[in-house]
């Protein structure tokens, strides 16, 4: 019989050190996705930094409607309530707290490196671990509250990926066997926490002083800077060069001698 790290909302609690993040917890055993869990919670007013855990997502959703494998019993799905007082304008930055959260963590509990890939995705290696699906509700051009969803694979063993992902994907566990030599299971109760504790801490950053207080910590992660790439938006193909990140979160993309093209949304390739 498989090991198994068993998700503990009291353990989560205790470890727990933030101002808002995570206060209300929710902890269903399956659902049919966070997000969607989150956003009925949310039309019904639950309170700003509620968070809804599951061990198994029978639909689990990446962007652009893409399907998220999420077995039971081994990784994190999780989402974020937040009813900020900003504009949808700034939404992107949300994503941008939640990838830079999630990669503080890894390193913090899995003593591994990760990499962010503009906009959502974080990898080890050029492999996704984790992703990230923020979601929003406005009324009046005001944010009536916002879901940020946030999926890892953490102790989920190559054999239970599909085999159209392995070569795409990986979990927390088997880059430890590859990087640290260590078969143990990573700790899910320890890294929701951890990925918690580092989001309120972003969160209180971006409200004082925007998100360019943030970025700094964002570059140490950001991999692109440099690379050329090929970008699907709105049904067109762009090609340039990366040179950074604007305030609002947008990805800037050097296309010719003197242009620069600002990304708000799109699918990469490299």
């Amino acid at each position: 019989m498989e090991q198994i790290n068993y998700i503990d909302i009291f353990e989560i609690k205790k470890m727990l050190k933030g101002s808002f993040a995570g206060k209300n917890l929710y902890y269903e055993e399956k659902v049919d996705s966070t997000n969607t869990l989150a956003r009925d919670l949310a039309a019904k007013g639950v309170k700003n930094g509620s968070v809804v855990i599951a061990d198994y997502q029978e639909k689990g959703r990446g962007r652009n409607g893409k399907f998220w494998t999420s077995p039971c019993g081994c990784n994190i799905y999780m989402s974020i309530i937040l009813r900020p007082k900003f504009t949808p304008e700034t939404a992107q930055g949300m994503t941008i707290l939640a990838a830079v959260s999630v990669a503080d963590a890894i390193v913090e509990v899995a003593s591994l490196q990760p990499q962010i890939k503009w906009p959502n995705d974080i990898l080890i290696g050029s492999k996704k671990v984790s992703g990230i699906l923020t979601e929003m509700s406005t009324q009046n051009m005001s944010i009536e509250y916002m879901v940020v969803g946030i999926g890892m694979n953490v102790n989920m063993p190559e054999k239970y990926m599909d085999a159209h992902i392995k070569n795409i994907a990986t979990s927390l566990l088997i880059e430890s066997e590859k990087t640290n030599g260590s078969s143990a299971l990573i700790d899910r109760n320890r890294l929701i926490a951890s990925i918690l504790n580092k989001f309120d801490k972003y969160y209180e950053m971006f409200l004082s002083t925007g998100l360019s207080s943030v970025l700094g910590y964002y570059q140490k992660y950001f991999g692109m800077m440099g690379k050329v790439i090929s970008i699907n938006v709105e049904n067109r193909k762009v090609e340039g060069q990366v040179v950074g990140i604007d305030s609002k979160g947008a990805l800037l993309l050097k296309t010719g001698e003197n242009e620069l093209e600002k990304i708000i949304s799109g699918e990469i390739y490299f």
